[in-house]
């Protein structure tokens, strides 16, 4: 008995530290620290949810007097101490998809653990049965997917709140899209680049932010949204060019460190697709950034939308785990 009740505390000891190792995580991968942890985070809340159900369920099974199998016990006690070795190794391993790999698995094996708990203190036998432990963590990640899908759907960006007249910002943000051409705006980013003369335009927002790297030899995303806009009558002294970015994520925190901050800016609107505002509106609350969102008027077939939406909700979830956009 006491032997059980010790791995299980064990148990509870690495998952613990690994939250903790994932949320330095979460952070260190934006460029924050710790400093600026809020748990009204979704990634953090997530976590906080993680490390109350394995140890309301430790309890539950250290206080419970029947017989447990000790290699069961073992046994998850071995899964959480691999979970913990992969997200540990993450600290070492510069290549940003192994770490994605390794950052997975540990999700996995996490799940893994706390359903295990959940099933063994219900259970009457005390045996770990591990295809229903797999069956049941194949069912939570279905339901994480779904649920996140219909919220990346159903999205409404923040134009509403203008068109009545008494909401500005200091910058529209517009996000890149591909280059056709090696000087033409893709259709998207074509959408992207009206919708930002919009704003512009109605006077929402006072200067323009864009951004987007390039390959070589043709202009970056940001240098074909700048003529573009120079060519509608955009003052250039209006328009502020990141042109390095490869990715939502490093365009937002360029915004953040080179025009949010320094410029001591309340509220930023950012202009994309609107499958992908919601990512981005994440990205930017995380990093205590004030947003509100326009959707560009791109047209999309259903399967097109659809598709996008997929791809973005398996996007969203991985930033709200590990701060990766």
């Amino acid at each position: 008995m006491k032997n059980k009740n010790f791995i299980l505390i064990l148990i509870l000891i690495v998952s613990v530290f690994a939250e903790f190792c994932l949320t330095y995580i979460r952070y260190s991968n934006q460029s924050l620290y710790m400093e600026n942890f809020s748990i009204l985070k979704t990634g953090n809340l997530i976590s906080l949810l993680d490390v109350i159900l394995v140890s309301a369920f430790v309890v539950s099974n250290v206080i419970s007097k029947a017989k447990y199998r000790m290699g069961h016990i073992l046994s998850l006690l071995f899964i959480a101490s691999v979970g913990l070795v992969c997200i540990v190794g993450s600290f070492v391993i510069p290549d940003k998809d192994v770490k994605l790999v390794l950052y997975v698995v540990f999700f996995i094996f996490k799940l893994f653990v706390i359903v295990s708990l959940v099933l063994l203190s219900f259970s009457n036998s005390k045996k770990l049965h591990v295809f229903n432990s797999l069956g049941y963590v194949v069912l939570l990640l279905v339901g994480i997917f779904a649920i996140t899908f219909y919220f990346v759907y159903t999205y409404s960006d923040d134009s509403a709140l203008y068109k009545k007249g008494n909401r500005k910002s200091d910058a529209g943000v517009i996000l890149g899209a591909a280059v056709w051409g090696g000087n033409r705006p893709s259709p998207v980013l074509r959408e992207r680049i009206n919708k930002g003369f919009e704003i512009y335009q109605q006077k929402y927002a006072p200067r323009l932010i864009l951004t987007g790297g390039g390959s070589p030899g043709e202009l970056t995303e940001a240098e074909v949204s700048r003529n573009e806009l120079v060519k509608f009558g955009v003052d250039p002294r209006n328009l502020l060019v990141e042109a390095k970015s490869n990715s939502t994520l490093e365009q937002i925190l360029f915004v953040r460190d080179r025009y949010y901050r320094k410029m001591n800016f309340g509220r930023i609107i950012i202009v994309s697709d609107n499958f992908h505002l919601m990512r981005a509106s994440e990205i930017c609350r995380f990093n205590m950034m004030n947003v509100d969102t326009f959707a560009s008027d791109t047209p999309l077939s259903t399967e097109s939308n659809m598709n996008f939406c997929v791809k973005e909700t398996f996007a969203i979830i991985v930033f709200w785990l590990f701060g990766l956009g």
